[in-house]
């Protein structure tokens, strides 16, 4: 007991060590795209080492299943190691190196997750997954192979499936929950020292406010400026703080519910200060996701579990009225020129190429032409920008990934982890209004593909009458 009890609390430390590296890479101009990959090939090799000593009884086939995981990690990771300098794929078999890599990708989900024991759910994910990975990385032929255009399909493959097929199934939901709420309460609490010192330097962190606005909403104006902490924008603190604000909430209430006053205290003051750091960080899209999630997760515990399919169907739309209100003038809410972002992606759609996209480059640069000025912003949306990227074929793998995993989920209201439901509802939403997406390496891809991977292999509920 007290053996496992060490390895949990070292695979837990791994973890959290694994989410400050992907923080770095999201906040210093620092690449550290493969090295991200490397760490997430060691978690689904420990994953696939568990997996193989809980699944097979006698010995020789534990070994054999072990050294199978440890021989498509090693041979992922020489791939992984090739694309750290330019390169990758060249000559004339650089066609069979684009191959070779979505071959082991897929392999290594596969392998290392156990695939005997999948259900037809996470088949489905299995199949989505790999058309995106596919498509991306055959869209990698027309970049120099000396460019990182070539490449980083390879690594944000890594990533993406070791969220959806890796993380899930090795740090407990309760554990990533905790994790998630103590590092965005750290971020914030570094931003907030700013009010008191002002700007300062922390590491290789730059830890400061945006000053160009202050953070309101309707009927409080606290006359400060926006906070961004160690992030170079203040959506990226928001991104973080809505994330740590629902795990926190939750944790309180099953601490509270649970009669454990000390942990109950402690997810209280987790709350309290990521809640802060999002109202100061004044982004909006992450303060409607936290108050999307927090309200799916109150109405089920106040109602019970028949009000989860009516709480999130009910936030979606009641999502869609106030964007319909915005469109039209009734909500006094800007937009920020998404509509106009939104509009230009739409064409850019239709009059590209149709099925597979106008390939893994920056999506500004397709939908430029369609904009007036000389600007080329970002779809802000997650979803077009996948559309966009890689045509309908790969944009609607997206949102049977997303969608898909959200609805199965909320059919199956008896048995879901409520929690992990409203934050993977929060994440979804919160794409409407960003261009990240789940095929990444950024601090809200991670988060956000765990999301849908906890709702595809998380713990289920005993089915309730």
């Amino acid at each position: 007991m007290a053996g496992n009890r060490i390895v949990d609390g070292a695979v837990y430390g791994l973890f959290g060590l694994f989410l400050a590296l992907v923080v770095v890479a999201h906040t210093t101009d620092t690449v550290l795209a493969w090295q991200l990959s490397v760490a997430a090939i060691v978690l689904g090799v420990i994953l696939g080492a568990r997996l193989a000593v809980a699944t097979y009884r006698e010995s020789q086939h534990r070994q054999a299943a072990f050294l199978s995981v440890l021989g498509i990690a090693f041979a992922l990771f020489g791939l992984v190691y090739q694309t750290s300098s330019p390169g990758f794929g060249f000559g004339p078999n650089r066609a069979f190196a684009i191959g070779l890599a979505f071959a082991l990708t897929v392999s290594y989900v596969l392998v290392v997750g156990d695939a005997r024991r999948f259900t037809a759910r996470q088949w489905a994910a299995v199949g989505c997954f790999a058309v995106l990975t596919g498509l991306y990385l055959a869209h990698t032929l027309a970049f120099v192979p000396s460019s990182s255009q070539s490449r980083w399909p390879i690594w944000a493959a890594v990533l993406m499936g070791s969220g959806l097929f890796v993380i899930p199934r090795l740090v407990p939901e309760r554990a990533f929950l905790w994790l998630l709420a103590q590092l965005a309460a750290l971020v914030v609490l570094a931003g907030l020292a700013t009010y008191a010192v002002g700007e300062y330097s922390l590491w290789i962190f730059e830890v400061g406010q945006y000053p160009a606005s202050s953070p309101s909403v309707p009927g409080v104006d606290p006359d400060v400026s926006t906070l961004r902490s160690i992030f170079p924008n203040p959506n990226g603190l928001g991104l973080v703080a809505f994330g740590g604000f629902v795990a926190a909430v939750v944790e309180f209430h099953r601490t509270a519910a649970a009669r454990r006053p000390l942990g109950a205290t402690a997810a209280g003051v987790l709350a309290a200060v990521c809640g802060l750091g999002l109202f100061l960080s004044n982004a909006r899209a992450a303060m409607l996701a936290a108050a999307v999630a927090v309200g799916i997760y109150g109405a089920s515990v106040a109602v019970g579990r028949r009000a989860v399919p009516i709480a999130v169907v009910g936030s979606v739309l009641a999502v869609a009225g106030v964007l319909a209100g915005m469109a039209v003038g009734a909500v006094d809410v800007t937009a920020s020129g998404r509509f106009e972002l939104w509009t230009a992606s739409l064409r850019a759609i239709a009059d590209g190429p149709l099925l597979f996209g106008h390939g893994s480059g920056p999506p500004s640069v397709a939908i430029e032409p369609y904009l007036a000025g000389d600007a080329a912003p970002t779809p802000h949306n997650s979803y077009l920008a996948v559309f966009v990227q890689t045509g309908l074929v790969g944009g609607f793998a997206y949102v049977g990934l997303v969608a898909g995993s959200v609805a199965a989920a909320t059919l199956d209201y008896r048995r879901v982890d409520v929690a992990m439901l409203a934050l993977a509802v929060g994440w979804a939403i919160h794409q409407f209004f960003e261009s990240y997406t789940l095929f990444d390496w950024s601090i809200g891809a991670v988060l956000a593909t765990a999301a849908i991977g906890y709702l595809l292999f998380g713990r289920r509920a005993e089915p309730t009458r």
